[in-house]
């Protein structure tokens, strides 16, 4: 699949990580739709979003998972304390678990507050983040210890 912003996602991997565009061929897969139970009137505008999307890059063709999950999780939202876009480790969880081992890295290149990373942890998963803020990536790193 090459679309001008798989592109883009691979330049940009490219150039953080020093790599070869070439081997940074990877498939995007969309794996799910989370539906939150409530929206703050702050982030409706012509709509309301009820809903965040969430992907799957992996290089090859993935495996199907031992154990599968829905397309669509429901959370309580909780007011992203820590973060704008903060998602509940309870929603990332089977996320990471169904698609990585333990001892695997997961990767999330836009770590915010660092819940991806802290579900990845509790999974006895390897974790990478990026994160451009200082405040933030400061906060996934005490969210860490």
């Amino acid at each position: 699949m090459s679309t001008p912003a798989y592109d883009k996602f691979k330049q940009l991997l490219a150039e953080l990580f020093m790599f070869d565009q070439a081997d940074l061929d990877f498939g995007i897969y969309r794996i799910m739709n989370a539906k939150r139970e409530e929206i703050t009137r702050s982030a409706e505008r012509f709509l309301r979003y009820q809903h965040e999307n969430a992907y799957l890059l992996a290089k090859g063709s993935p495996q199907k998972p031992a154990r599968t999950i829905p397309d669509v999780l429901e959370w309580k939202y909780t007011g992203n304390k820590l973060h704008p876009t903060q998602k509940p480790v309870s929603v990332l969880t089977p996320l990471v678990e169904s698609f990585s081992n333990p001892g695997d890295v997961v990767l999330d290149p836009f770590c915010g507050s660092g819940s991806t990373l802290l579900a990845a942890r509790n999974l006895n998963r390897c974790f990478l983040g990026i994160e451009l803020s200082k405040q933030y990536f400061d906060l996934a790193e005490q969210r860490l210890r």
